[in-house]
């Protein structure tokens, strides 16, 4: 079967390779790398193979580019497996015939940040904006964190800097390490609000180690976040948003998994939306709302809270806009536009079997709706209550307690299918 090597280089200079990875180069017919990779293990003098080196093409090109070899070799940085191609190329490979891979890693420029640093690496947090929107940072950015950070040149260090500033965290400490494993290599360290402002240049291979400190703004530490963090088509957490004390108990019977696919049917300004994808990370998360507006609040908060890896904005009215979608594990609906019934219809014929779904209504008729839906499934019961909610106010400079309107929320679970041979055993 064909074969191949993903080979970490690891930080050292020249690399250092062991056994396994020195018999894949020799036994290889072809070597992909950059043209920095491919010079780092120039074949010895005492090589007199005919070995195929190529550039590494773009990662939907290699399965094109290594047909007719029995052995390719892959140059990677670092870990391939950390932040790397090898997931890429088990996810492509392993689950066919055609070639088997096998990953080699090398030391990871991360464990080289702990090394220089005395930082032990179970004690920070991975984050890659390497590829990724600068704003992606901001879903880690909490007070006592060690951010370990691959970047790119749209996150430099005066980039990240201004974030924590922003995020109210401007006395964190910044550790940026250049050119690992280099005979120049360097570890350089700052203050975020001093760093800021600075116009010092940094050499494009480096990472970078925050030390995040100060009191923070924005991502609270415990899921409930504060109404008025987000933007709305009000004033701050005074439009169309989910408010706090009912977002909670929304999630709460969600019960968001990791690996979910998951729909927030009427997202409006995305309280809902933003802070299922902000706690459950692994998950992915559909936003759909039709209103122009909104959307756009819903925008500026997924850019504000870092949630856009995996939370993704659909603009459309459901039911229509849901057919491209994939079957959610879980779904939520909190604005229908009048077609409740279709989209709770729907929202169940597409619910994975174990399922959740969590609907809201404030009126008498969406009430009704949600009551006759339960009729007609054959399921348990649903949960049902009513959320109601009275926030401090002032009359004549008396407090007082003023009571929100009540917001009825059932939910109800889709029963697990059991196989066959379940029932046999049983």
């Amino acid at each position: 079967m064909p074969k191949i090597t993903v080979i970490g280089l690891g930080i050292c200079q020249p690399p250092l390779l062991n056994a396994k990875a020195l018999s894949a180069l020799h036994s290889c017919d072809c070597i992909m790398g950059s043209p920095r990779q491919l010079e780092s293990v120039a074949p010895p003098s005492t090589d007199s193979s005919q070995k195929v080196r190529l550039a590494l093409p773009k990662l939907k090109e290699i399965a094109n580019h290594i047909k007719g070899f029995e052995h390719v070799v892959i140059l990677a940085s670092g870990d391939p497996l950390l932040f790397g191609i090898g997931k890429y190329l088990h996810s492509q490979f392993s689950a066919e015939t055609d070639f088997q891979v096998t990953c080699i890693s090398g030391i990871s420029s991360l464990q080289g940040v702990c090394e220089l640093t005395g930082l032990s690496l179970q004690d920070a947090q991975l984050v890659s904006l390497h590829g990724r929107p600068l704003s992606n940072l901001n879903r880690h950015l909490q007070p006592h964190r060690n951010l370990l950070i691959l970047t790119d040149k749209h996150s430099h260090p005066q980039a990240i800097a201004k974030a924590l500033v922003s995020a109210n965290l401007p006395h964190s400490k910044i550790h940026v390490c250049e050119r690992l494993g280099y005979e120049d290599q360097k570890h350089l360290e700052f203050v975020a609000k001093d760093l800021a402002s600075s116009t010092q240049s940094f050499a494009p291979l480096h990472v970078t180690l925050v030390h995040t400190l100060g009191e923070g703004n924005v991502i609270p530490n415990f899921p409930g976040i504060a109404d008025t963090h987000f933007v709305t088509d009000g004033d701050s957490g005074k439009g169309l948003l989910t408010k706090r004390e009912v977002r909670l108990n929304i999630l709460s019977l969600l019960q968001a998994s990791p690996q979910d696919i998951g729909w927030d049917i009427g997202a409006g300004c995305g309280g809902v939306a933003i802070e299922w994808a902000l706690w459950n990370p692994q998950g992915k998360v559909y936003g759909i709302e039709d209103h122009s507006q909104r959307v756009a609040c819903l925008n500026a908060n997924m850019a504000a809270f870092g949630v856009s890896a995996n939370l993704q904005i659909i603009q459309g009215r459901a039911p229509q806009c849901l057919s491209t979608l994939p079957n959610p594990n879980k779904v939520f609906i909190g604005g229908s536009g009048g077609a409740l019934s279709q989209i709770l219809q729907l929202a169940w014929q597409r619910l994975k079997p174990g399922g959740r779904l969590v609907a809201s209504a404030v009126t008498e008729q969406s009430k009704a709706k949600l009551r006759e839906f339960s009729q007609h499934i054959s399921q348990a019961p649903a949960e049902y209550l009513q959320v109601a909610i009275s926030r401090h106010d002032t009359i004549a400079g008396q407090d007082i307690l003023r009571p929100a309107l009540p917001i009825t929320l059932m939910s109800w679970h889709k029963t697990p299918q059991i196989s066959h041979e379940t029932l046999h055993n049983a």
